[in-house]
Parts: structure tokens; C-alpha cells; sequence
């Protein structure tokens, strides 16, 4: 190409464009794997209803996604996916992207025009969110940045977002990550509580 081609997009001599390569953390494949399936046996030592499991890097992409044997197939890996994928999307908890838009500052239930909202914002997103536990943000502890998300879906809401929290705590980096929750609402434990 001619220089005089590119004459018109440059800029101003006294104008200063920063460019660099960012360097993004995220979960390995390995990591994953282990908090998907550490995720599934605290669902089984709980005796909770059968869950599928999505673990998602901070771009929203899955690493891993895993169905126990009796979890409905059709329904409940697409719900663990935009679980986590509300996680990345909002750097927030399903629960708490839930709360922000379908309950009131007072505890009371939102006016249309919010509810309205969420779901445009649902639409938007080819319907891949969730305004409702079981979706946690994972961060490295160090930096606090965004490396996945942990959506699980087939138990209750708070059972849910317990084998999430929980993958993610007792896996072998766990001591090297924090969750959004860094706690569970979970009150249908069975036995000794992991913490």
C-alpha cells in the first residue's frame, strides 16, 4: 500500500496511543475438571437431586461441563452454563445479578420497569443468564481478578450454589482463590459441614 494511503487514519504527532498484550489468568483444564468433580461428590455426600456442572474462564467460554447420571439432560447443563456465564458477564453472583434486578432496595418486589429490563438484557444474551443462585465468580486471591466461573444446576438454589463454592474451595488451588459468595446459604447439609 502506498503510504499516502494511511495519511488520513493517522494521528496527531502530539496525540499518545498506549498499546500492550494483556496477559489474562484463568482456570486450567485440570482445575476445572477437579472443581466440576469435586462439585458432583459433595452433591452425592449430600444427598442432593442430581446436578450438571459448567465451569467457565473469565471470557464466558466453558472448560468443563459435567451431567451426573439422573440429571435431567435437556435443561439443567444449559441452566449451569448461563449460571456461570451471569457470573463472568456481570463479575457478580447469580444471586446477587438476581437481587440487583428482581428485588427492591426494601425487600419488596421490583416495579415492571426493572423486571423489564433483566429480561431484555436476558434476550440480548440469547437467554445464557441466570437471575438466581448457584452461579460464583471465582477470583485469584493475589490479584483479584477474574480466572471462571462455577455455575451448577439440578439440586435447590442454595444446594446448588454450595457444591459450586465448594468445588471451588477444596480443590488443590483452593487456597489460592476466593468465590463470589465467599459463603453458602445452604441450610440441607447432611452431616459434618465443609468449610
Amino acid at each position: 500500500f502506498p503510504q499516502a494511503a494511511f495519511s488520513a487514519t493517522r494521528l496527531p504527532a502530539s496525540t499518545t496511543v498506549e498499546m500492550s498484550i494483556l496477559n489474562v489468568k484463568t482456570l486450567s483444564l485440570a482445575a476445572a475438571d477437579e472443581i466440576a468433580n469435586i462439585a458432583v461428590g459433595i452433591a452425592k455426600k449430600n444427598s442432593f437431586k442430581p446436578i450438571s456442572v459448567c465451569v467457565m474462564d473469565p471470557s464466558g467460554d466453558p472448560i468443563v461441563t459435567k451431567r451426573m447420571d439422573g440429571c435431567p439432560g435437556i435443561a439443567y447443563p444449559k441452566i449451569s452454563s448461563a449460571k456461570a456465564n451471569t457470573c463472568v458477564a456481570f463479575k457478580c453472583s447469580s444471586r446477587d445479578y438476581g437481587k440487583k434486578y428482581l428485588q427492591a432496595k426494601d425487600g419488596g418486589d421490583v416495579g415492571p420497569g426493572v423486571f423489564a429490563r433483566v429480561l431484555n438484557q436476558i434476550n440480548i444474551v440469547g437467554g445464557n443468564l441466570a437471575a438466581f443462585q448457584g452461579g460464583v465468580l471465582v477470583l485469584d486471591r493475589e490479584g483479584g481478578n477474574i480466572v471462571g466461573s462455577v455455575g451448577v444446576s439440578g439440586a435447590a438454589g442454595d444446594e446448588d450454589e454450595y457444591c459450586a463454592i465448594m468445588g471451588v474451595k477444596m480443590c488443590s488451588i483452593g487456597k489460592d482463590l476466593v468465590t463470589v459468595p465467599a459463603e453458602h446459604s445452604c441450610t440441607t447439609l447432611k452431616g459434618d459441614e465443609i468449610s
